[in-house]
């Protein structure tokens, strides 16, 4: 399978918008009815400082994406490339196609000038850490919860 990489067209980005709420709830394991209203806010919300999808592509059908961001670190205050919400529809797994998509997305933000990248994700999402391990990223920080 030929994969080609580039930013999400307005095909693409309509499309990305109605899967929202199933990868969020895939990512956190969490049914909930809002999913897809809260991504889609998280989404344009991000667009407006320049975030943009990454697609992968191949035969003109989209295979996944992530998207493109930048941070800022709490403590340093330094600009810090971010990566949002990366996904590979189901049919596509299995294929190397979310390793591919993050190598892009590195590349991007390093040509960017960005010297770190950071991303969040759930503990319970297994396989997403052991991608992002893979690719060298290392725990920075605990995000911890207490249920009263």
């Amino acid at each position: 399978m030929s994969v080609i990489f580039g930013r999400a067209n307005e095909e693409e980005i309509h499309e990305i918008y109605e899967l929202a709420g199933i990868n969020r709830e895939e990512a956190t394991g969490i049914p909930f009815e809002n999913h897809k209203e809260e991504m889609i806010k998280a989404y344009e919300h991000s667009k407006k400082f320049g975030a943009y999808f990454l697609a992968a592509r191949s035969s003109g059908k989209l295979l996944g994406w992530v998207q493109v961001d930048k941070s800022t670190d709490w403590v340093t205050g330094k600009e810090i490339g971010w990566i949002n919400d990366v996904y590979v529809k189901k049919s596509f797994r299995g294929n190397g196609v979310a390793t591919a998509l993050l190598k892009q997305a590195l590349k991007e933000l390093k040509e960017m000038e960005y010297d770190e990248v950071r991303l969040n994700v759930y503990s319970s999402n297994e396989q997403a850490i052991k991608l992002y391990e893979k690719l060298g990223f290392m725990d920075l920080n605990k995000f911890m919860k207490l249920d009263l």
